[in-house]
């Protein structure tokens, strides 16, 4: 007994020194408040005449949708962009491809690999009984701009033409090739940005960076963090839409046999939703994001962030439980969002199915994810049919040289805030132009509240003015620094 005792002994001395540890590493690491002035500072002027371009893009509801193959809306938006960015229009090598634009804009060394700039001109219905205001108004008012588009993505668009329509007015030419990019069918996940990045291939374009809509300026991204934080998306998730068939025999519902084809799937659902299957891991861009967010949190969470190698482990079972966000951060989803049975409501159905969306995991990918769930549907006797299926993109090197040139520009422009790298659990246009881009960014540097980002594809939709105006500044600081 003796020796038990010195052996809790020991183990208590060990756990309280590695507490004690973790505590003083907290209190040193965290971030001071910055005094330095921002690099960019545009006028009141500046950002009402912002504000009124932007307007009239959203006026124009270039709404996307599948089967729909009209895009007269688009080349009203493209008239409308002429007006905003006259030099853009007439200065720059311009390839229409069905609505989709690229623009060239030849630098100093046209032999080095270029940058593009890119965001997508559709929208995504405006349908929600709770506007406000007309969806496509456009209305300026209480500081903001108003109406679908607004924050996705118009805003990026508009801030990207901006800085490159007044760049060109004052002469300046960048060190190497700039390429703007906007595409029509993004919130369909159309073929849009695939025809541009088909033309890139045959002109033989590599680029070191394609910067695309995705992370933001947020504050109070998460719990216990006041101030602002830049977070830059390097990795999306993957993407599965899954068929789940269930096939019986059908029947008059008033005398009902038990597992029914609508009951197997049903009991599917039940079970995965229960279950939570797949595996959590905090994989490497989601351990970076973490680290990097410890210092801007109040001390409980800056203390067991800033010390991962202390507390991965507990954080990988929490995490799951804290909030969808959170789980998605470390776990693949899993959600049912379509189905069907009999077109009768008094006849069993001799097939049934359902669909399910999951995102795979950059550590459990459509395969393994897959796998999970076919243990459940040979229980109930169900097939699958894989509408369609990708694994997580590539991932940025956070470390690297032009992530750290992103993080440097934030630094100059957005000095009080912080820039944490991001795993994105959406997707984008973004991930088609890792055929051609050595680093596929996820960005828009917009700050924007909890509310404005609650507001993406929901009712209410709108973007600050004077946000918006400091996002066409940090592009043209971003273009004019980029060597």
């Amino acid at each position: 007994m003796k020796y038990v005792g010195t052996i809790l002994l020991t183990l208590l001395a060990i756990v309280i020194i590695l507490i004690a540890f973790a505590a003083i590493k907290a209190v040193k690491i965290k971030a001071k408040p910055s005094t330095k002035e921002p690099a960019i500072n545009p006028t009141k002027e500046e950002a009402d005449s912002y504000a009124k371009k932007l307007s009239d893009m959203i006026k124009v509801p270039t709404i996307s949708l599948r089967g729909n193959t009209d895009l007269s809306q688009f080349y009203i938006l493209h008239e409308v962009m002429k007006n905003n960015f006259p030099l853009v229009f007439s200065k720059l090598e311009c390839t229409e491809i069905d609505g989709n634009l690229l623009f060239r804009w030849q630098g100093k060394n046209p032999g080095r690999n270029g940058i593009l700039l890119m965001g997508h001109q559709d929208v995504v219905t405006a349908d929600e009984p709770n506007w406000d205001r007309d969806p496509f108004s456009g209305e300026i008012s209480g500081g903001n701009i108003h109406g679908r588009g607004s924050m996705d993505c118009k805003s990026t668009v508009f801030s990207e033409f901006q800085a490159v329509e007044e760049l060109l007015s004052e002469g300046f030419v960048p060190e190497c090739d700039v390429y703007l990019a906007t595409a029509v069918d993004e919130e369909i996940s159309g073929g849009g940005a695939p025809k541009l990045v088909e033309y890139l291939k045959s002109k033989g374009v590599h680029l070191d960076v394609a910067m695309d809509e995705g992370g933001a300026i947020l504050k109070g991204a998460l719990p216990t963090m006041n101030g602002w934080c830049a977070a830059i998306g390097v990795l999306e998730k993957g993407y599965i839409d899954l068929k789940v068939i269930a096939k019986g025999k059908g029947g008059h519902s008033s005398t009902p046999k038990s597992n029914t084809p609508l009951a197997r799937l049903s009991k599917f659902v039940a079970d995965v939703e229960k279950d939570k299957p797949f595996k959590a891991e905090i994989s490497g861009p989601v351990y970076a994001m973490l680290d990097n967010a410890a210092p801007l949190l109040g001390f409980p969470l800056r203390m067991v962030l800033g010390n991962m190698w202390l507390f991965k482990g507990l954080l990988t079972k929490v995490l799951p439980m804290v909030s969808p966000m959170c789980n998605a951060f470390v776990k693949t989803t899993f959600c049912c969002t379509m189905a069907e049975g009999s077109q009768t409501p008094n006849v069993i159905p001799s097939e049934a199915y359902i669909v399910c969306n999951l995102r795979p995991s950059p550590h459990q990918n459509v395969e393994q994810s897959l796998a999970v769930l076919r243990k459940y549907a040979d229980k109930y006797d169900l097939e699958f049919e894989v509408i369609h299926a990708r694994d997580a993109s590539a991932c940025v090197d956070y470390k690297g040289e032009e992530f750290n040139f992103v993080k440097k520009c934030l630094n100059e422009c957005y000095p009080d805030a912080g820039v944490i790298p991001y795993l994105m659990t959406g997707g984008t246009d973004c991930r088609h132009y890792e055929e051609v881009a050595d680093n596929c960014i996820r960005f828009c540097p917009i700050k924007m509240s909890n509310e404005q980002l609650a507001a993406m594809h929901a009712a209410n939709e709108s973007i600050g003015v004077d946000e918006v105006a400091h996002c066409v500044k940090f592009y043209k600081y971003y273009i004019q620094h980029h060597k």
